[in-house]
């Protein structure tokens, strides 16, 4: 059974644990956001790619989901002191991904075929996917002026108040992005932060018509239990959005492009026209949470296709 994930770096990346402990890696492809991606003095930031490259090698840091389990920041310290403004926390082995990275794309490769090389080179079976292999940039219009979600998040630590998000950039889908849609047996819409991880890969042409077109087999799951984010400031970027911070919202975000919603088990009765909701436990504190998620998208998801 294959199955395609459309990721940010958070939330989608603990599912995608689940699905690994039930189904070949040769059988999941993830079209991961690049909206945050930017270039920096030693090379290319990818973050959304990484986690999810970093997840799929089972070296991930699951205290912070970036990065590489037990790095250490010798680089990042000796640059504090010497004065320069590096305000994310970036290992010494994480580096070298960027290094590699930009490296390769200076010599012309394709952020796709960057990431097939670092596949291989971490062992990888899966498919990791670029939602484009142009520049997009999530832009956040904050109260405090626009910045990138890094500044907000790191710098401003997601205390300005938000008052828009727009996508700058003319960028096509990676056409592998799309033939994953197309040819997955299902597709799910991981519990990352809908505005800043799932709406950028929606604003492909490409991947939006794809997705409209088989919606009957795509499911998305909630990365908000009663009216609280899972994690980070979902709901600041969802009212700046125009939608109500609430499992129903997000279904009515997504409905031109899911058919079914997964909630939390504990929400209230909710309707969502045109979408079908289903409960179950959507909190991944352990690997069993996150297998007990992914079984239940595979069975809910198998006779859909």
């Amino acid at each position: 059974m294959k199955v395609t994930l459309l990721s940010g770096g958070t939330g989608t990346p603990k599912l995608l644990q689940g699905f690994m402990q039930l189904l070949p890696q040769e059988e999941i492809a993830v079209v991961v956001n690049t909206a945050e991606d930017t270039w920096l003095p030693h090379g290319y930031l990818s973050p959304d790619i990484d986690t999810v490259l970093y997840t799929l090698a089972g070296l991930v840091n699951e205290e912070t989901w970036y990065g590489l389990r037990g790095d250490t920041f010798a680089t990042h310290e000796q640059l504090r002191r010497l004065g320069f403004d590096e305000f994310m926390n970036i290992g010494d082995l994480d580096r070298a991904t960027h290094i590699m990275r930009g490296e390769l794309l200076r010599q012309g490769l394709t952020l796709e075929q960057v990431t097939r090389r670092l596949c291989e080179a971490f062992g990888i079976k899966a498919s990791v996917l670029p939602m484009t292999n142009q520049e997009l940039r999530s832009v956040i219009v904050t109260s405090q002026g626009e910045m990138d979600l890094h500044e907000f998040l790191i710098k401003h630590r997601a205390e300005p108040d938000v008052l828009g998000v727009r996508f700058e950039g003319r960028a096509e889908a990676c056409e592998a992005s799309v033939a994953a849609i197309k040819e997955a047996d299902f597709v799910v819409i991981g519990p990352s932060n809908p505005v800043t991880s799932i709406m950028p890969i929606l604003s492909m042409k490409e991947i939006r018509a794809s997705l409209e077109r088989r919606r009957e087999s795509v499911v998305a799951v909630s990365p908000i239990v009663g009216n609280m984010p899972v994690s980070g400031p979902a709901d600041k970027f969802l009212r700046a959005f125009g939608v109500e911070p609430t499992p129903r919202g997000v279904a009515c975000l997504y409905r031109d492009v899911a058919a079914h919603m997964v909630v939390d088990e504990s929400e209230a009765e909710l309707h969502a026209d045109g979408v079908e909701v289903h409960r179950t436990g959507i909190l991944m504190r352990t690997p069993g949470d996150k297998r007990r998620l992914a079984e239940f998208l595979i069975k809910l998801m198998k006779h859909r296709h």
